[in-house]
């Protein structure tokens, strides 16, 4: 009996011998690892987080019945120009225009945000501010031509005191007029080789200095009026600096899937042209970085063709942003709005 006991025992040892055996991998078989989640982009904050629809219109919005058609769109949020910065144009009524457009209602009967353009890295000869025999490297901080062919604009050495003082300036007109904040262009200035060989040449390196002159432009706005709202414009690689993305309420990148030409006054094609696969996976990349810092993100696309308009505001929704797709010159509201 107890002969019979031992052998059953042996049986059932060598049976859990053999089901372990068959249960182990082999040396050579690879492990196959559960796959990493991504963590989560959370939900974007701030005044700008619930804007749906926004156009963008930097031409022509004082002339026949434009301004009418940017009161009565839908849209809740506008970017457009301030007009009473073109030389010519001093005396010109902005500040009746915003009152105007901040009276008008959205899709949903609120009242319209209204953020005015600023371009902080480049001098522009059309604005208040040109004086007379300006041209490169007189001032000295004025570096060099735009690289990519706007005329009357030039890249300037943005850490400097003098050209602070009249961003300042600007900004100060531009609250005078009570717009909602400001839509800052050309922050990529810092990447530009003529201005980052300036600053070398001064001991600074020109993207911490970038970093530090949003920041101190950003406290003097909203000292002056709380809540001011501030929009970055392209620039998106610098998500990894949160010193940088805390300043700004959103970011803006232009043409990650369809671009249009150079200045609108030469330009043979002002949309369509479609973006390198690898740059729009490289844009999206460094959108995701503002994302999940809770920093909502809008995307202007340049085309007219249908089908690429909806592709654009497909592709946008799919990830997350707030699309607007129009053509370069950026002169009139867009002839492709997104779905109501």
């Amino acid at each position: 009996m107890a002969s019979s006991k031992r052998k059953g025992l042996l049986i059932g040892l060598l049976l859990l011998l053999l089901l372990l055996s068959a249960c182990a991998v082999s040396p050579s078989t690879p492990s196959v690892p559960y796959p990493t989640p991504l963590p989560a982009v959370p939900e974007a904050r701030g005044p700008l987080a619930d804007i749906r629809l926004w156009a963008y219109q930097l031409q022509g919005q004082n002339e026949g019945d434009n301004l009418q058609k940017l009161a009565d769109s839908r849209y809740d949020l506008l970017v457009i120009e301030q007009t009473r910065s073109v030389k010519s144009e001093e005396s010109y009524d902005s500040k009746a225009d915003v009152t105007i457009l901040k009276g008008s209602t959205n899709s949903s009967g609120e009242k319209k945000l209204v953020v005015c353009y600023i371009d902080v890295g480049e001098a522009e000869s059309y604005r208040w501010y040109w004086q007379k025999g300006w041209r490169v490297g007189s001032p000295e901080w004025i570096v060099a031509p735009d690289p990519d062919g706007w005329d009357e604009n030039y890249p300037v050495k943005f850490w400097r005191q003098e050209w602070k003082n009249i961003v300042k300036e600007y900004v100060n007109r531009i609250i005078e007029d009570g717009y909602d904040g400001i839509y800052l262009d050309w922050l990529e200035v810092y990447s530009f080789e003529p201005v980052i060989r300036a600053a070398k040449a001064e001991g600074l390196d020109a993207r911490m200095e970038l970093i530090r002159f949003v920041r101190e432009l950003a406290e003097y706005a909203r000292d002056k009026k709380p809540g001011f709202l501030l929009i970055a414009q392209n620039a998106s690689e610098l998500g990894g600096f949160s010193e940088y993305v805390e300043v700004f309420d959103a970011i803006a990148q232009e043409a990650i899937w369809y671009e249009g030409g150079g200045d609108p006054d030469t330009a043979e094609q002002p949309g369509d042209v479609l973006i390198d696969p690898e740059d729009s996976a490289e844009y999206l990349a460094n959108l995701k970085a503002w994302q999940r810092q809770g920093k909502p993100v809008f995307n202007v696309e340049y085309a007219q063709q249908p089908a690429h308009a909806q592709r654009a505001y497909r592709l946008g929704k799919e990830q997350g942003f707030k699309a607007y797709v129009t053509l370069r010159p950026l002169d009139a509201l867009t002839s492709t709005p997104p779905e109501p």
